[in-house]
């Protein structure tokens, strides 16, 4: 066993010893309908009712009005080229003793020699037959002088994260339900359709709100579970999604969006619960009376943090949100973490990119939080003390950058200090804005055009290059909900400079991409009309390094929709949606893969499976067994013919993953085998994904 002070390298020399083998929301550019860039706003979660921006990104998404026209994802399609595990636990080749790590798929099995195509615009034609145009090769970025190339292969990854998000805010892809078992059985569906995909994790939002689908001591139950906030729905479902999801052999994302307190505009909250105000009157009200009548009108809890501390409450657009500066907010943010952590048997805790809110449109003019002093008191009260920051425009931009910061290194200490305390491996990762800032404004950012939205200046204030760099975050999965040929944020350019940023830094990089806008942006945007969209993506990440997983927003979009019951004018967007879809499952995700190895979290050396014996008198029936202290989370079993070395490197040859659990014997029977002479193989895996060496089934 080893403390926590040793290093990577030292764990691998043990490793090495011990078993003689080593072992990852469409935000913001919002464009006019000649492509030039305006404003935006955009997040992870946006379910709101009112945004009038085409591009408003978010993992979230369930704006009626935000068409979206291209927001990003963190599409990390990569074939785990390299890096997908960044050169930790699983260093070398597999026939080395390690188990993929640093060399993911590198192996010693043979690969193809990569072709590359040049990627020409997606147009509707004159005809209107939608098709590329080889006479327009799509460049890296508006002037870049340099066109981008896809290869032509797609490589399956051993390793590569694999999710879509499951937004509970406005009911977006869990529905609500009346009854515990109408939720069970929902949630199963759900994980029907993960397991179809290969997925090998789920990104739920247990707190889109303030509230909690989950019980608990410091947030009340989520309106979207139990049909109004506060209401218990007699269960807890979170212990019970994280066991199926489990078995199911998925990590579970705990996802929160961490100052959240209305979804919807206050005047349509207040004017629809019959206050007899009219929205003159509401808008007149102070912050700490509108949230008093929240709670009068059973909207929110009164146990809701808000409602006990209105004080601490902002206003931007209309909706609520806490004051990002105040210790006392980041404190029960971090202490709502620490409750999901300590009593749930979470593998991740997962922010969407709600920080300080994104700009607005307001009759043709860019409205941006603070230009009206909303947080003034809180800068002269927490930033002008001591001189802290000048009292300047860029001074209290890095004030409340440093706010975030504040909040998001806290909630990194307590989950690193509960991994130290209990021998966990519970990871920290955020799904930022796709563009963190523009090259004209910093050296250090993208070459997107200045019109675009970003995240470190001028809204939201999230330094997530920082967060990459000082390693606060174990992933980021930046929401690149983009085409290439959006010259407002090209993905190439945008996948390109995250995969940049990874360098020096062990978090991993994974991409969300934005699958939602086949039918969201398809009747204006020709590339969403593309159901090779989302799939050159993925192959174009290949040659990315650190790029080592994708992630989908959202789930209600990987499902195939009956395209004869949509009206006619979108039908052929739901046909675009749903050959994307076979395409996906047909080859991108038709192979099983691990999700990249995060060394840095683990806590002990993991021994090897034991005694995997053949059932007498079978080929294809077999059991092993492991020893009651091995910290092991899963069992991966491997079948196929020819070298152990080769069987082990290819993920095609991965047929089952077996949950641990509290048993230490197991059996598998392989009903799907055909013919006879292959050799299986059995790995087990931690908390922190590393992966032992495998053992060979074996004849008495």
């Amino acid at each position: 066993m080893h403390n926590n002070s040793l290093s990577i390298a030292a764990k691998m020399i043990a490793l090495v010893l011990a078993s003689g083998m080593l072992f990852g929301c469409d935000s913001g550019v919002t464009t006019t309908n000649n492509g030039t860039p305006t404003t935006d706003t955009g997040s992870t979660d946006n379910n709101n009712t009112d945004s009038n921006t085409t591009d408003n990104g978010s993992t979230d998404n369930g704006n009626t009005d935000n068409g979206n026209t291209d927001n990003g994802n963190t599409d990390n399609g990569n074939t785990d080229n390299g890096n997908t595990d960044n050169g930790n636990t699983d260093n070398g080749n597999t026939d080395n003793g390690n188990t993929d790590n640093g060399n993911t798929d590198n192996g010693n099995t043979d690969k193809p020699i990569q072709t590359y195509s040049p990627l020409y615009k997606y147009v509707k034609n004159s005809d209107g037959v939608y098709g590329y145009d080889s006479n327009l090769p799509v460049d890296l970025y508006k002037g870049a002088n340099q066109f981008i190339s896809i290869p032509d292969n797609y490589i399956a990854p051993k390793h590569a994260f694999r999710s879509a998000w499951v937004a509970t805010i406005g009911n977006l892809n869990m529905p609500f339900v009346n009854s515990e078992q109408a939720f069970k059985q929902t949630y199963l569906n759900i994980l029907d359709r993960f397991s179809a995909l290969n997925m090998n994790a789920m990104i739920f939002q247990i707190r889109p709100m303030l509230d909690a689908y989950y019980s608990s001591e410091i947030n009340p139950w989520s309106q979207y579970l139990s049909g109004k906030q506060g209401k218990d729905p007699g269960y807890d479902p979170l212990t019970w999604m994280v066991e199926q999801t489990h078995e199911r052999g998925m990590e579970y994302h705990a996802w929160f969006n961490p100052y959240r307190v209305t979804n919807a505009k206050i005047t349509s909250l207040l004017k629809n619960n019959s206050q007899g105000l009219s929205s003159d009157e509401i808008l007149a009200l102070s912050t700490e009376q509108q949230i008093g009548y929240l709670v009068s009108a059973g909207i929110m809890s009164s146990e809701n943090f808000a409602a006990k501390n209105p004080q601490w409450v902002l206003s931007f657009d209309e909706k609520l949100f806490l004051n990002p500066a105040i210790p006392e907010v980041i404190e029960h943010v971090v202490s709502t973490v620490e409750e999901v952590v300590r009593r749930y048997d979470v593998d991740a805790i997962h922010f969407d990119d709600y920080f300080y809110p994104y700009r607005i449109t307001v009759n043709g003019a860019t409205v941006q939080f603070g230009a009206k002093g909303e947080d003034r008191a809180a800068f002269e009260t927490y930033g002008l003390v001591n001189n802290q920051y000048p009292d300047t425009p860029q001074g209290i931009e890095d004030w409340r950058r440093d706010n975030v910061t504040r909040l998001i290194s806290r909630v990194q200490s307590v989950i690193a200090q509960h991994n130290q305390q209990q021998g966990t491996a519970v990871q920290f990762g955020i799904s930022p804005f796709g563009i963190w800032e523009h090259k004209g404004r910093n050296e250090l950012g993208s070459n997107t055009p200045l019109g675009s939205s970003q995240s470190y200046s001028g809204s939201i204030f999230a330094d997530t290059r920082k967060w990459v760099k000082e390693e606060l975050v174990d992933y980021v999965v930046p929401q690149i909900y983009w085409s290439f040929d959006q010259a407002a944020a090209p993905y190439g350019e945008l996948a390109s400079w995250w995969n940049n940023q990874m360098e020096g830094s062990h978090t991993q990089l994974y991409i969300g991409h934005a699958n939602y806008k086949h039918v969201s942006n398809g009747s204006s945007d020709a590339a969403w009309m593309n159901p090779e969209e989302i799939p050159n993506q993925m192959r174009y990440n290949q040659d990315l390094s650190y790029v080592s997983g994708s992630v989908f927003f959202s789930y209600n979009d990987l499902l195939v929709s009956n395209v004869a019951s949509q009206p006619v004018a979108q039908q052929g967007a739901y046909g675009a949606k749903n050959a994307a879809i076979e395409k996906l499952s047909q080859t991108y995700l038709s192979t099983p893969t691990l999700p990249p190895s995060k060394p840095w979290l683990d806590q002990k050396v993991t021994t090897l499976p034991q005694q995997a014996r053949f059932v007498s008198g079978s080929k294809n029936a077999f059991s092993w067994a492991d020893s009651p202290d091995n910290d092991t989370r899963y069992y991966v079993v491997y079948r196929g013919s020819g070298k152990s070395g080769a069987i082990f490197a290819d993920p095609k040859n991965i047929i089952a993953k077996v949950w641990r659990g509290k048993a230490n014997t197991f059996s598998y029977q392989d009903n799907n085998a055909v013919g006879e002479g292959y050799t299986y193989l059995i790995s087990a895996v931690d908390a922190a994904q590393n992966e032992t060496a495998p053992v060979t089934v074996k004849v008495d």
